[in-house]
């Protein structure tokens, strides 16, 4: 009888402390004061009361991350929210191409050096069983590649302690199969996403490719399947991304330059005496009726026609078209011969068979320590090496702090960007180097991280000189 009453003074208990909820404030107040109580008097030994504890915390984690807690209002529960802040020291130098060179071509030798700050906030909504809805607010230019803003800027518009434009750079819906589903079908299921929008790249990737701060919009479809276990393979998992991204609207659906993606990939569960994890993955971006466009947002590096004279030197519209083939390999290790030692090797391998030559690219590098830092003292190394050729892929789409290189076309009545003096280009193509970087968490989501770069032109006329950059870079989430 006495096993019975304790039984229903706990359940009460727990019942008590479930409806106080989960505020902090009250852990520390309320529900401790009421514990001790029930201790004094004899109720609860000091072991019961902290398993009351314990276990009530739990719940109303799971409660809360399951949106039914009874304490807190139903909505909040359904909406998460962060963002980060991020201060970058940049310095820039080598043969430069900015506003105050007027020589033609420009052939000074440039140093720049700026501060740069990116502020980015997002929110996501749980809409229904199977539907999110989200938007991210960032600061920065209408440009896809930069989410920047220089301190003092350039313009009238941002200098002399004038405030920042800024934009959503992210909206977007998210469907996901709901619980019925899964649980009628299993696994299958459980891993499938339809986007609609403007959201983050739906692909496995690498920056040879894609800058990451693109945001395509369109619809998008990814999917991953469950475990395949053999006898003699690790667990694997088959995944496959699609998308489908309007570059510009024309007007006309037949003319109108689109992009279409298709990947398929594997990637493994730990395996090996190195806990290896192994991802490899190809794809094909197809950028329709890209040939005889113009762009916006290009670097100017691609092959072009000529649309000018030898006075104003006007580029015109892509000479070839791109249909690219990507072949992406990322190997993680977890530890040598028994100790933890994270390290890995990565590699990407780019094709486009539109163009006859200067087609191809390439980025191999390596890391040591933490792939993603997670508490203070985590910390990351890593070194690598990228080749671009000149029409290998569209000069908006890589990298933009790693600098192709374009030209200076002298000859009327021929295709740009043929060789020429490699003025270097944010972002573009003809360029290889090497790139140099070091994090590590500082602080509580906070990292310092520096990085370098080393760039040169592929092919140029004057075997002009490299162009370097290097970051310094304090990020703090929340």
């Amino acid at each position: 009888m006495e096993k019975k009453m304790k039984k229903m003074i706990i359940g009460i208990v727990l019942l008590s402390l479930f409806m106080l909820g989960a505020e902090k404030a009250a852990w520390a107040g309320e529900i401790d004061v009421l514990v001790n109580r029930l201790v004094q008097k004899g109720i609860l030994t000091p072991a019961e009361a902290q398993i009351v504890v314990d276990e009530t915390k739990i719940q109303v984690s799971k409660d809360l991350a399951q949106g039914k807690s009874l304490s807190v209002p139903e909505w909040t529960q359904r909406i998460k929210w962060g963002g980060d802040i991020r201060y970058r020291t940049q310095g820039d130098w080598g043969k430069g191409n900015s506003p105050q060179n007027t020589a033609t071509p420009p052939s000074i030798q440039e140093q720049r050096l700026r501060n740069r700050i990116r502020g980015r906030f997002y929110m996501e909504g749980k809409v229904n069983d199977f539907t999110y809805g989200g938007v991210r607010l960032a600061g920065g230019s209408s440009g896809a590649r930069s989410t920047n803003d220089t301190v003092g800027g350039g313009a009238a518009t941002t200098s002399y302690f004038q405030k920042y434009p800024v934009m959503f750079d992210q909206y977007y819906m998210r469907f996901e199969a709901p619980s019925d589903i899964v649980r009628e079908y299993g696994q299958y299921f459980s891993d499938m996403k339809l986007w609609a929008g403007r959201f983050n790249i739906p692909f496995e990737y690498s920056e040879l490719v894609w800058d990451s701060d693109i945001n395509p919009g369109g619809v998008a479809f990814q999917y991953v399947s469950p475990d395949i276990k053999t006898k003699y393979t690790p667990d694997t998992n088959i995944y496959g991304n699609f998308g489908m991204f309007w570059l510009d609207e024309l007007g006309n659906i037949n003319t109108d330059p689109i992009l279409f993606g298709f990947q398929v990939g594997a990637k493994t569960d730990t395996f090996g005496p190195l806990g290896t994890i192994l991802n490899v993955s190809t794809a094909f971006y197809n950028f329709s009726n890209m040939k005889d466009k113009t762009s916006v947002g290009s670097a100017n590096t691609n092959t072009r026609w000529w649309a000018g004279d030898d006075v104003t030197y006007n580029r015109g519209a892509y000479r070839y078209g791109y249909n690219v083939f990507d072949l992406l390999v990322n190997i993680d290790n977890t530890k040598i011969m028994d100790f933890d030692f994270p390290h890995g090797f990565y590699g990407d391998f780019i094709y486009n068979p539109e163009a006859p030559n200067e087609n191809k690219g390439a980025l191999v590098g390596a890391y040591i320590g933490k792939k993603k830092l997670k508490v203070p003292g985590d910390w990351k190394a890593r070194a690598e090496w990228r080749y671009i050729e000149r029409d290998s892929v569209p000069d908006f789409m890589p990298d933009s702090d790693f600098y192709g290189f374009g030209t200076w076309a002298t000859t009327t009545n021929v295709a740009l960007n043929n060789g020429n003096n490699g003025i270097p280009a944010e972002g573009g193509t003809n360029g290889k180097g090497i790139n140099i970087a070091a994090e590590c968490q500082i602080l509580k989501n906070t990292v310092l991280s520096l990085e370098y770069y080393w760039m040169k032109p592929i092919k140029s006329w004057d075997k002009t000189q490299p162009w370097n950059e290097f970051q310094c870079d304090v990020i703090t989430k929340f």
